[in-house]
């Protein structure tokens, strides 16, 4: 059995689901169902940091994704408990659905959207890859209902995106196909930031200035950028890398608010060495900034909060929340001001 009749859960949305018994730290509420695609043969792309690559899972088994494994279920079976769960929590908002690179996947996808759409009231987004997908796909998947269409670009430079996706790395993604797949994107969706968006891990090897840049790119086309965090997933090619500093991912985050919210633009940034020095607006207001926590939120499609995605459960008990999928209370402004007050010293 594989796609379009059985999706993966995350562990996140099994828990939510009833299928898997577990509480979240502190209380904490997933708002979007995340579903992903798989297949007798798993995903034919070869991206060195994901356990979905070929060479590493070699077959439809999902090793490790975000950190944790994704069971499979029934779609018919998930539907039911969507349903039932939305009911009685109100929290959650929509259903991703994400898809693996395969020829097979645009078809499969559409017929997943369709069941999703026609089987529950939430709203559905999409991840995709432009590898498989085209501007034609795009218009069928707005067809089916979705509102949302997200491209994990992952990588912030067309360098570290062949060597850790592309030919670099044995696989079949491109660089300037995954950009005219988002400019495609927006063709279809609309230019409105809300309706399309990218993926950006930061901890491949970019500087603070080549991932403020892409952002501004993306923001300039008319796309959000949805920030991760990244992880070494066990028996990957990254498995011995490390994650970035918090201190660096902290900024990166207030670059991505600042320009999300108008407040400033690559332009008026300086960086020396390819590290950021100043943000482009008063001391005094990014202190505002950082103090209102937003910046700090997880960022994806409206619901989407990804609890614990980016960390374990110790660094989360230790202040080291990547993204925060809740507000941050007055303790966690403390320690973001700590961490934000190292990264701009």
């Amino acid at each position: 059995m594989g796609s379009p009749e059985t999706v993966r859960l995350s562990i996140a949305a099994a828990m939510t689901l009833g299928f898997r018994r577990g509480k979240f730290f502190r209380n904490a509420k997933l708002g979007c169902i995340n579903l992903l695609m798989e297949y007798d043969r798993g995903c034919i792309a070869n991206c060195l940091y994901c356990g979905q690559a070929k060479e590493i899972a070699d077959g439809p088994d999902c090793r490790s994704l975000i950190r944790v494994e994704w069971p499979s279920y029934p779609l018919k079976d998930v539907i039911k408990a969507i349903n039932a769960s939305a009911l009685k929590n109100r929290f959650i908002q929509r259903v991703c659905i994400s898809s693996l690179t395969s020829p097979k996947a645009p078809e499969d996808l559409i017929s997943i959207v369709r069941k999703v759409k026609s089987g529950t009231s939430l709203k559905v987004s999409t991840l995709i890859t432009p590898t498989s997908f085209t501007k034609p796909h795009f218009e069928s998947i707005k067809a089916a209902g979705v509102q949302n269409i997200t491209i994990a670009v992952d990588a912030a430079t067309e360098g570290l995106f062949d060597r850790l996706r592309g030919k670099g790395a044995g696989g079949p993604h491109r660089w300037d196909r995954y950009l005219k797949g988002v400019e495609e994107a927006v063709m279809v969706m609309g230019n409105g930031r809300k309706s399309v968006g990218i993926h950006l891990i930061i901890g491949l090897g970019e500087t603070e200035e080549e991932a403020a840049g892409l952002i501004q790119r993306c923001y300039d086309m008319g796309v959000s950028v949805h920030l991760f965090s990244f992880y070494p997933e066990n028996g990957t090619g990254l498995e011995d890398w490390t994650q970035p500093p918090i201190e660096q991912y902290r900024k990166v985050q207030l670059v991505r608010h600042l320009i999300d919210r108008g407040l400033s633009r690559f332009e008026k940034m300086k960086f020396e060495s390819g590290a950021l020095k100043e943000f482009g607006l008063p001391e005094n207001e990014l202190l505002s900034i950082v103090r209102n926590g937003k910046a700090f939120m997880t960022t994806g499609c409206t619901g989407c909060n990804r609890p614990f995605a980016n960390e374990t459960p110790t660094q989360a008990m230790k202040g080291l929340l990547r993204n925060y999928p809740f507000p941050p209370n007055a303790q966690d402004i403390l320690t973001i001001e700590k961490q934000t007050e190292m990264a701009v010293s």
